[in-house]
Protein backbone atom coordinates (compact mmCIF):
# COMPACT_ATOMS: atom_id res chain seq x y z
CA UNK A 1 0.00 0.00 0.00
CA UNK A 2 1.04 3.55 -0.85
CA UNK A 3 0.34 6.19 1.51
CA UNK A 4 -1.61 9.27 -0.14
CA UNK A 5 -0.08 12.35 0.74
CA UNK A 6 -1.80 15.54 2.51
CA UNK A 7 -1.87 17.63 -0.65
CA UNK A 8 -3.38 14.86 -3.14
CA UNK A 9 -5.15 15.96 -5.47
CA UNK A 10 -8.65 13.92 -6.30
CA UNK A 11 -7.59 13.49 -9.77
CA UNK A 12 -4.97 10.61 -8.21
CA UNK A 13 -7.42 8.82 -7.44
CA UNK A 14 -9.28 8.72 -11.24
CA UNK A 15 -6.73 6.33 -12.96
CA UNK A 16 -7.22 3.32 -10.32
CA UNK A 17 -8.90 0.72 -12.27
CA UNK A 18 -12.19 1.01 -9.59
CA UNK A 19 -10.44 -0.08 -6.87
CA UNK A 20 -11.58 1.80 -3.41
CA UNK A 21 -8.92 3.80 -0.96
CA UNK A 22 -8.00 2.57 2.59
CA UNK A 23 -8.94 5.11 5.35
CA UNK A 24 -7.18 4.56 8.29
CA UNK A 25 -8.86 7.05 11.45
CA UNK A 26 -6.42 7.91 14.38
CA UNK A 27 -7.73 5.35 16.51
CA UNK A 28 -6.99 2.45 13.85
CA UNK A 29 -10.21 1.69 12.22
CA UNK A 30 -9.93 0.56 8.94
CA UNK A 31 -12.44 1.36 5.76
CA UNK A 32 -12.42 1.06 2.81
CA UNK A 33 -13.74 4.10 0.76
CA UNK A 34 -15.25 3.29 -3.11
CA UNK A 35 -14.18 5.10 -6.05
CA UNK A 36 -17.98 6.68 -6.74
CA UNK A 37 -17.73 7.62 -3.40
CA UNK A 38 -14.88 10.36 -3.88
CA UNK A 39 -16.63 12.11 -6.95
CA UNK A 40 -13.51 12.50 -8.53
CA UNK A 41 -12.61 13.39 -12.33
CA UNK A 42 -9.26 13.80 -13.96
CA UNK A 43 -9.74 17.59 -13.78
CA UNK A 44 -10.41 17.58 -10.28
CA UNK A 45 -7.80 19.46 -8.30
CA UNK A 46 -9.55 19.44 -4.94
CA UNK A 47 -7.53 17.77 -1.88
CA UNK A 48 -8.54 14.36 -1.82
CA UNK A 49 -7.90 15.03 2.61
CA UNK A 50 -10.73 18.20 2.28
CA UNK A 51 -13.51 15.76 1.51
CA UNK A 52 -15.66 15.12 4.57
CA UNK A 53 -14.16 11.68 5.51
CA UNK A 54 -15.61 10.30 8.95
CA UNK A 55 -14.54 7.31 10.53
CA UNK A 56 -18.06 5.33 11.06
CA UNK A 57 -16.97 4.08 14.36
CA UNK A 58 -15.79 6.57 16.52
CA UNK A 59 -16.44 9.42 14.76
CA UNK A 60 -12.92 10.83 13.79
CA UNK A 61 -12.09 13.47 10.97
CA UNK A 62 -8.74 12.20 11.33
CA UNK A 63 -7.82 9.88 8.56
CA UNK A 64 -4.81 8.96 6.44
CA UNK A 65 -5.62 7.33 2.89
CA UNK A 66 -3.46 4.31 1.27
CA UNK A 67 -3.50 3.36 -2.05
CA UNK A 68 -4.94 -0.14 -3.05
CA UNK A 69 -2.22 -1.25 -5.40
CA UNK A 70 -3.37 -4.74 -6.49
CA UNK A 71 -6.24 -7.01 -6.74
CA UNK A 72 -4.12 -9.46 -3.97
CA UNK A 73 -3.86 -6.67 -2.01
CA UNK A 74 -7.28 -5.76 -1.65
CA UNK A 75 -8.14 -9.08 -1.11
CA UNK A 76 -6.18 -9.21 2.19
CA UNK A 77 -7.22 -6.05 2.74
CA UNK A 78 -11.14 -6.92 2.62
CA UNK A 79 -10.69 -10.28 4.64
CA UNK A 80 -8.92 -8.03 7.54
CA UNK A 81 -11.70 -5.50 7.94
CA UNK A 82 -14.36 -5.91 11.03
CA UNK A 83 -17.52 -7.57 8.88
CA UNK A 84 -20.53 -5.58 9.01
CA UNK A 85 -23.90 -7.57 10.15
CA UNK A 86 -26.32 -7.82 7.62
CA UNK A 87 -28.73 -5.19 8.57
CA UNK A 88 -32.83 -5.56 7.99
CA UNK A 89 -35.66 -3.36 7.01
CA UNK A 90 -38.49 -3.70 8.86
CA UNK A 91 -41.86 -5.34 7.53
CA UNK A 92 -45.18 -4.82 7.78
CA UNK A 93 -45.60 -9.05 6.24
CA UNK A 94 -46.22 -11.80 8.26
CA UNK A 95 -43.67 -14.57 8.19
CA UNK A 96 -45.38 -17.32 6.48
CA UNK A 97 -46.32 -20.47 8.24
CA UNK A 98 -44.53 -23.35 7.39
CA UNK A 99 -47.16 -25.55 8.89
CA UNK A 100 -50.19 -23.80 6.50
CA UNK A 101 -51.36 -25.79 3.81
CA UNK A 102 -52.02 -24.39 0.13
CA UNK A 103 -55.50 -24.05 -0.02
Amino acid sequence: MLQLPQDAPGSVATGRSGRPLLAICSSGHRRTVPFRLLMASEADRTPLYGRPFKCRACGSREVTLFDIESQAELDHVRTSLPSEEVIRAPTTHRPPDPHADFV
